[in-house]
């Protein structure tokens, strides 16, 4: 089966073979009528969420056996969009919402996908136990402001994994708060870039931060303590 010819697709999407965009779509638009995603996104389905989720690949494309970790997963973006795209590569979604893991669980299976391991946690508890320090790369595309995604986040990476954090233009007062948080989780901000499947009136952004070195076992912190109050704050207030 070919794949898109050169020029025909937006960036990320010529990852897909035709067949697997056409299920990718299909499968969505099913996302769509459960209310996974909100009535209007049908007309915009590849634009805002399908190729912002493969043009993460073009920032970090995932390699034969690496994990990649999709935090809050939701209705499976970004990871479920990558995982058809790269097969030799792990993919774990993870969501504490069981309604939504039936559903990509049900899609994994209907799309044939043996790279895909579905995960029903809080984050809190999961980067405590068995997801410690396990993956190269995390994803995290709705989890909440960036301090929080990397106390969620960092703890769950080997050192020298990235998370990568697709969202629009975060503003400098939260950069600052999320590189004092990232500083006590053996964390780094690296950068903020533009998504290259980004619209061009519309710009998505990704914030890819590094684990440079173990976290301390004190993060992440209990249940809804890292929304209620997110580090680095007394530091930038």
């Amino acid at each position: 089966m070919k794949h898109w010819a050169h020029g025909d697709a937006p960036h990320g999407r010529s990852s897909l073979t035709e067949h697997d965009a056409e299920l990718l779509e299909q499968a969505y638009t099913e996302a769509i009528r459960l209310g996974f995603l909100g009535p209007r996104e049908q007309d915009r389905l590849w634009e805002r969420h399908l190729d912002d989720a493969l043009g993460l690949a073009l920032i970090r494309q995932p390699e034969p056996q690496e994990r990649w970790a999709d935090l809050g997963s939701g209705a499976g973006l970004p990871g479920l969009p990558l995982a058809v795209a790269y097969r030799a590569t792990s993919f774990t979604m993870i969501d504490a919402h069981q309604r939504r893991l039936d559903w990509v669980a049900a899609t994994v299976a209907t799309l044939g996908l043996a790279n895909v391991t579905v995960v029903h946690a809080r984050l809190e508890d999961y980067g405590q136990g068995p997801g410690r320090q396990s993956f190269d790369v995390a994803t995290a595309r709705a989890l909440g402001p960036l301090p929080v995604v990397a106390e969620l986040g960092l703890p769950l990476l080997r050192t020298g994994g990235q998370l990568l954090i697709p969202r629009g233009r975060p503003e400098a007062g939260e950069l600052d708060q999320a590189t004092v948080a990232c500083e006590q989780l053996g964390g780094r901000l690296d950068d903020v870039v533009p998504n290259p499947s980004s619209p061009i009136d519309r710009v998505g952004f990704v914030v890819i931060m590094a684990k440079i070195a173990a976290t301390s076992p004190r993060f992440p912190r209990r249940s809804g303590v890292p929304a209620r109050t997110p580090l680095g704050q007394q530091r930038t207030s």
